[in-house]
């Protein structure tokens, strides 16, 4: 009579298969908003390397701590009005090593006025040993 009443335990997998369906279910469904909604081909081009020719505005500062442009000096009273009728172009700063600081600087407050202080410093290479 006691054999009769003990039964063996058992797990009962329905809650597991529930569980798995379910997560089944939200990884299709996540897979599907994941894919683009548009599918855009891509025209190829032969030339695909565009090359602009880019004008350049130098100015030139010299040792004495005059501003030039093209050989032609300009007053520092007018670099301003000269960097705002040039507008395109890269800016180009040449200074000379002997040249005052505060000319340079001068300068580059004018082109980050003028032009949001986008500017090149040029440079020479140094003498290799």
């Amino acid at each position: 009579m006691f054999d009769e009443l003990e039964e063996e335990p058992r797990v009962d997998l329905t809650p597991l298969i529930d569980v798995i369906f379910m997560l089944v279910i939200f990884f299709v469904m996540t897979m599907t908003f994941s894919k683009p909604v548009l599918d855009v081909v891509l025209p190829a081009a032969q030339n695909s390397e565009v090359k602009k020719k880019t004008a350049e505005l130098v100015i030139s500062v010299k040792s004495d701590g005059k501003y030039f442009f093209n050989d032609q000096e300009i007053p520092k009273e007018e670099l301003s009005r000269f960097l705002s009728e040039h507008p395109e172009g890269t800016l180009n700063l040449m200074v000379d090593e002997k040249a005052p600081f505060e000319a340079f600087i001068y300068l580059a407050d004018l082109a980050k006025v003028n032009r949001e202080g986008r500017f090149v410093i040029s440079t020479k290479a140094a003498p290799k040993n």
